[in-house]
């Protein structure tokens, strides 16, 4: 006897549905209540339980597992099979919905979406896992239209399935690693170049289009975009890779002027460091502003008795503006820069003492 193709099992499941037994219509009526009771969520496994005994011949429980997933971020949902790792043959069906792609959108497309895969799990059983992959290799052949229609016009409110997800934004939003080739595919649509990821898997051989590419472009990919990292990385990060993170935020803080050198936004301040400005800078940066300053003071005192330098502190602080006497111009002449984070102004030979400090990683 020839194995059933998906065809005749497609018009199997959708004869029990010209004329419903008691127990399908008793099925028909709680799928019914559950999708007008109003709520925005829906429970999948109870679903799931009424649409197998309802369109699918009661053959997928127990044998189909239905679940979450929070890394399926590239289709909405699949239907996969697993191997029993004793005899190597496959015995059991696992159908994933993407939580990412469908947790935010109206309830009926996850159930449009656990229908979809309802099916083709419906044909691995009944074809003896031989399910077709059809004309364009994905499994949705005649016999998969025939069903998904007969189950879209039985529905009340009507269902629509599709053969193709249309969560475009969706999946783009969690395609974070991007990397660009510098061959001349970067002029060519659709793509120019670009290959985007969820994860952090370069482009490499184990790609079925690499061989083409390598043979009609020949470039090299390089990433332009990762996502930022989250605060449990963060943490689990050595103290040499969190300072070179904080490095970074100083590289590009620091600007090229067009000649190959380097150069800061600060400006050499001609302004003195006012130290009635406590309130605009955390208190451990004044008090390393305050101690620089006292050191210069010192230095002028030891010097002994000068026509610029008097004893009273009034005349301390004209020193510390820097007006009456050259050896303060060291405070002066200091290059003041503004931190990245908070704005206030440090000394830049200070700004990474400054980073740790106020703002540690």
């Amino acid at each position: 006897m020839p194995p059933i193709t998906d065809e005749d099992a497609a018009l199997q499941a959708i004869a029990t549905l010209e004329t419903l037994s008691e127990e399908r219509r008793d099925a028909l009526s709680a799928i019914n209540k559950i999708l007008n009771n109003g709520e925005p969520f829906v429970d999948i496994h109870e679903l799931f339980g009424y649409y197998n005994v309802l369109y699918f011949r009661k053959l997928l429980v127990p044998r189909v597992e239905v679940m979450w997933s929070p890394r399926l971020t590239l289709s909405a949902g699949i239907c996969e099979l697993s191997k029993d790792p004793a005899t190597g043959k496959f015995t059991r069906i696992r159908i994933k919905l993407s939580t990412p792609l469908l947790q935010y959108r109206p309830r009926s497309d996850t159930i449009n979406m656990l229908l979809h895969e309802a099916i083709h799990a419906y044909f691995f059983i009944t074809t003896s896992w031989r399910h077709s992959r059809g004309d364009d290799g994905t499994g949705h052949g005649i016999g998969f239209q025939l069903l998904a229609d007969a189950i879209n016009n039985h529905g009340s409110p009507n269902y629509e399935i599709t053969i193709y997800h249309t969560f475009h934004d969706e999946v783009d939003t969690y395609r974070t690693h991007i990397w660009q080739c510098n061959g001349p595919c970067k002029e060519r649509s659709p793509y120019f170049g670009l290959v985007k990821r969820s994860m952090n898997r370069a482009p490499g051989k184990s790609d079925s289009w690499w061989e083409k590419h390598e043979i009609e472009c020949g470039g090299t990919y390089t990433k332009i975009q990762e996502p930022e990292l989250t605060k449990k990385q963060k943490d689990a990060l050595s103290k040499k890779e969190r300072a070179g993170m904080q490095k970074n935020k100083i590289d590009g803080w620091v600007k090229a002027d067009g000649k190959g050198k380097a150069k800061t936004e600060g400006k050499a301040s001609t302004q003195p460091i006012d130290l009635k400005r406590e309130d605009e800078a955390p208190s451990r940066t004044m008090a390393m502003k305050r101690k620089a300053e006292a050191i210069v003071i010192d230095d002028v005192l030891e010097k002994g008795p000068s026509s610029s330098v008097k004893s009273n502190a009034g005349q301390k602080r004209s020193r510390i503006d820097g007006r009456d006497n050259d050896e303060v111009l060291v405070v002066e002449e200091k290059v003041l820069v503004e931190c990245p984070i908070c704005s206030s102004r440090v000394a830049e030979s200070d700004i990474n003492e400054h980073l740790d400090v106020v703002h540690p990683p």
